[in-house]
């Protein structure tokens, strides 16, 4: 059901765009340390649980630089440019950077979930799935999934089990957390597909895409300095996928807004982030294991990337400790 927004958004003078440590200030919710840390793009992940009683009316109309996913079963009010929109079934919500909302609680009992991340936590192989669940809301018009009780009982799991995870020492809950993010991802799909069936064939671009993101990620993590990565420069990608240099380029371009030099060099990038925080790798190691000749091209490539020398930011790192 709409109603007029215009009185709302009337009182918004100049566009807001909210980060996310504005969200934790808004929501009286303690700021995570990584947020606090000046750095250029940290990765920040987060899953709340929604409590009994909730203080917080709900969040002002604004454009967001970050995901969100919020799993409900309260009644509630979304504020969008086009109108407002009274929820009141169990419903799964789904807040992408730029998208522009107001949302207003209407039942002080809360259950539910609220998932927070950034673009730079999208590893390359979660990016291509949450494209995808964007462009089968974009088809249907919207940003939310109304659910039946069986449905949102089974997300209700699947977000239970997100948040033991994260919240758990397991030595590898961030690839357990990965997969049941996916998970949930791959279950809206499904289940609006069901629901609204839409076309979303696969064209020859996002194929190009898809097997090039497929090719990056599958020389990482590194395991070696003696395995090095081949796949350093973009003829060497077009070369495995056998088209041309400039065709690959625009494909990313028009997929990611990204050129194919950029992407390799961002997940080099934060390889080597990787590596100097958790390796025991000397400098030498993790630029030959990155496909560097020379051990003085990777930290000019670091340098350029992050803004100090890999042994800089190593010791920056071990003091953080």
């Amino acid at each position: 059901m709409f109603v007029s927004s215009t009185l709302y958004l009337n009182c918004v003078n100049m566009e807001k765009i909210e980060s996310l440590k504005e969200y934790y200030q808004i929501t009286k919710k303690k700021v995570p340390e990584d947020l606090l840390i000046q750095s250029r793009c940290p990765i920040h992940f987060n899953i709340l649980r929604k409590k009994e009683k909730c203080c917080v009316g709900g969040l002002p109309f604004a454009r967001r630089d970050y995901w969100k996913i919020t799993l409900f079963d309260n009644r509630a009010e979304l504020i969008t440019k086009q109108g407002n929109v009274i929820i009141n079934k169990p419903c799964i919500f789904f807040s992408r950077p730029n998208m522009e909302y107001g949302w207003k609680l209407l039942d002080e009992e809360q259950t539910g979930f609220i998932c927070l991340f950034n673009d730079e936590y999208l590893t390359y192989d979660l990016k291509p799935i949450f494209e995808l669940l964007t462009r089968t809301l974009n088809a249907s018009q919207t940003s939310f999934l109304l659910l039946e009780q069986d449905t949102y009982r089974l997300l209700f799991f699947y977000f239970e089990q997100l948040y033991n995870a994260y919240h758990s020492d397991f030595e590898y809950r961030k690839e357990v957390v990965q997969k049941w993010l996916q998970l949930i991802a791959y279950q809206v799909i499904w289940t609006q597909s069901i629901n609204n069936p839409v076309e979303l064939k696969q064209d020859a671009k996002s194929r190009i895409v898809n097997e090039f993101v497929n090719a990056l990620q599958s020389q990482f993590p590194v395991d070696s300095p003696l395995n090095p990565i081949r796949l350093k420069t973009p003829s060497d990608f077009a070369n495995l996928l056998h088209v041309h240099v400039n065709h690959l380029n625009h494909c990313l371009k028009s997929q990611t807004g990204k050129s194919t030099t950029q992407l390799i060099n961002e997940r080099i990038t934060a390889e080597a982030i990787g590596l100097l925080q958790y390796s025991d790798w000397n400098i030498s190691e993790i630029a030959e294991a990155l496909g560097f000749e020379y051990v003085q091209h990777f930290t000019l490539f670091f340098k350029k990337k992050i803004g100090i020398s890999p042994t800089e930011f190593r010791l920056k790192e071990m003091n953080n400790i």
